[in-house]
């Protein structure tokens, strides 16, 4: 009976790992940088006011956020790591897209988030999983950590693919 436990902890603990990291994908996918200097701002960059500022030569129908990122999360205490990817679609400061993950309980989540300058929180709600992400986005990566119902939390990170 304790190795069963102990089997079944293992597995709420890696489940915890992988919905955090569902979250995390969605968090990947905002990427912002306020910029002070004179020179000119990266395809990745934000205003002073949070808002998205176009690539050189794009039309600005995009912001830096929108797309694929890819990233990996890896949960408190040893307790697992993985991948993800989550791609994103932001309007104002507001992002939404799809988590993938090898989670089955949120491969395919919807992500809700925002994004306040290089701040970005996002997370995932499918059934009775739960990921919620927080992080900061700098150019094409961000980072932050992660929590996520009934398991340990963690950090993750994720690159715009």
């Amino acid at each position: 009976m304790i190795r069963s436990t102990a089997i079944r902890m293992c597995g709420a603990f890696l489940l915890c790992g992988v919905l955090l990291v569902a979250c995390t994908s969605s968090s990947s996918s905002s990427s912002s940088t306020t910029s002070t200097s004179s020179s000119a701002p990266s395809s990745s960059s934000f205003s002073g006011t949070g808002s998205p500022v176009s690539p050189p030569g794009d039309d600005g129908s995009t912001s830096a956020i929108d797309g694929k990122w890819n990233g990996t999360w890896t949960a408190n205490s040893n307790a697992g790591s993985g991948t993800f990817a989550v791609t994103f679609k932001q309007t104002g400061s507001s992002l939404n897209g799809t988590l993938s993950i090898s989670v089955a309980c949120l491969d395919g989540a919807k992500v809700t988030g925002k994004l306040n300058g290089s701040a970005i929180e996002f997370g995932s709600v499918m059934g009775q999983c739960e990921v919620e992400y927080k992080g900061s986005v700098d150019g094409g990566q961000m980072s932050g950590t992660y929590s996520a119902s009934g398991v340990p939390g963690g950090t993750w990170k994720a690159s715009k693919a």
